[in-house]
């Protein structure tokens, strides 16, 4: 898109001129006495229209003939058409927002998906730092440090970055270490003091099945500190987006889902 075409269109007696010539061409004189304009002007906003590609100017003898170019507009149509697509972000944006008004009253949020890899994959998934920086972050986000010892009192700790360079730091410990069948923990979310917003206690349960492994996640927030909404609002939108991201890395990688070794 031409951003010239735009800052024509910015001035508000130009954009007049574009309506006026969309309905009809008209000569300079006409568009001056329609919409209140002195000749000059009008003149320097078509030559600015012009050089955009808006309009053409006919000389038909004495006469200048002002019509709509309109390829020129159906370059701006398609434009806005194509900024008027659905992001694949607007509709989590719309849910996040709802959910924030929800958070007032904390419940239970279960997440399932079904991945396509042996139940040992996706503990280790869970579990390797090194798997875990490719997809435990939700959109826009990246994992700066990751750490989760998979034994009962083992630290658990979550640091991402947003695109900006803000940190977001969450820990807490291991429940309980049932490889590969179920993984209890809590991630608590550190607020702006650094001391925890609430609880989250996550509970993993790994079911082999047909084509790989049904994952079920249920966070569970108590200890609710005020100003956590935002934090609890985001829990089910951000697991879905992890638990899509855990799916698309074992489709790209399929070397990752080797023989089953942990019983």
């Amino acid at each position: 898109m031409d951003v010239t075409v735009l800052v024509a269109l910015g001035e508000p007696n130009r954009l007049r001129i574009v309506e006026l010539l969309g309905r009809q061409p008209r000569t300079v004189g006409e568009i001056a006495a329609s919409l209140g304009l002195r000749q000059p002007q009008v003149t320097k906003h078509l030559q600015t229209l012009e050089r955009a590609g808006l309009v053409q100017v006919h000389r038909l003898g004495r006469r200048k003939v002002c019509a709509l170019d309109r390829s020129g507009l159906a370059d701006v149509a398609r434009w806005a058409d194509d900024l008027a697509v659905p992001g694949p972000d607007d509709a989590a944006l719309a849910r996040y927002g709802a959910a924030i008004r929800a958070a007032s009253v904390p419940a239970p949020v279960t997440v399932r998906r079904a991945v396509p890899a042996g139940p040992a994959t996706v503990w280790r998934a869970f579990t390797d730092p090194a798997l875990a920086a490719h997809w435990w972050h939700p959109r826009h986000f990246t994992v700066e440090r990751f750490r989760l010892e998979a034994h009962a009192g083992g630290v658990v700790e979550l640091v991402l970055q947003e695109g900006d360079g803000a940190l977001h730091r969450a820990a807490g410990h291991v429940v309980t270490a049932d490889a590969p069948r179920q993984l209890t923990f809590t991630l608590d979310p550190a607020g702006p003091d650094g001391e925890p917003l609430f609880v989250a206690r996550h509970d993993v349960r790994l079911s082999a099945a047909a084509g790989g492994t049904d994952v079920q996640l249920t966070v569970s927030p108590t200890d609710v500190r005020p100003g956590a909404e935002a934090a609890i609002g985001g829990l089910g939108i951000g697991w879905e987006q992890l638990l899509d991201n855990l799916v698309a890395l074992v489709r790209r990688d399929e070397s990752l889902d080797g023989p089953e070794t942990v019983t």
